[in-house]
C-alpha cells in the first residue's frame, strides 16, 4: 500500500498548464483542485456556505498579503516567484467553475492575482 506524506499535494511545483488535480480525492471521487470541489465537501466540517466562504476569502488574502515576506524567507529567486504565481497560487482553473453566491470567491482570487502582476 502506498502512503503519501501529509503534504504531498501542497507541494509546490511549475506547472505548464492550468487544470490541475491531487493525488488524492477531495470528496467522493473527486481529484480536482477546485474551490467548488471544497465547497461540495465543507457539510463534512460542519462549516455553512458562509462560513466556508469567509474562510476561502481569508486564505486568498492572505496569501496576497504574505507572498512577498514568505518568497524572500524561502530566498525564492523573481523567475522561480514568477513561475509560482498565478499557476500554483491562485491559478485560475481553482476558480473558474464558480458561480452564483460563490463568485465572489472568483472575483476575490482575480484581483489579487491581477494586482500582483501588474
Amino acid at each position: 500500500m502506498l502512503k503519501l506524506t501529509p503534504a504531498y499535494d501542497i507541494c509546490p511545483q511549475p506547472r505548464s498548464g492550468n487544470e490541475v488535480s491531487q493525488a488524492m480525492p477531495i470528496s467522493g471521487d473527486n481529484c480536482m483542485s477546485r474551490i467548488s470541489a471544497c465547497l461540495q465537501a465543507v457539510h463534512h466540517f460542519l462549516l455553512s456556505a458562509k462560513e466556508s466562504t469567509a474562510i476561502i476569502e481569508h486564505q486568498i488574502t492572505a496569501i496576497s498579503k504574505n507572498w512577498n515576506s514568505v518568497c524572500e524567507e524561502a530566498d525564492l529567486s523573481e523567475t522561480d516567484r514568477t513561475l509560482l504565481w498565478g499557476r500554483q497560487y491562485l491559478n485560475p482553473f481553482a476558480f473558474d467553475d464558480l458561480k452564483g453566491e460563490f463568485a465572489i470567491i472568483r472575483k476575490l482570487a482575480n484581483e489579487m492575482r491581477t494586482a500582483r502582476e501588474d
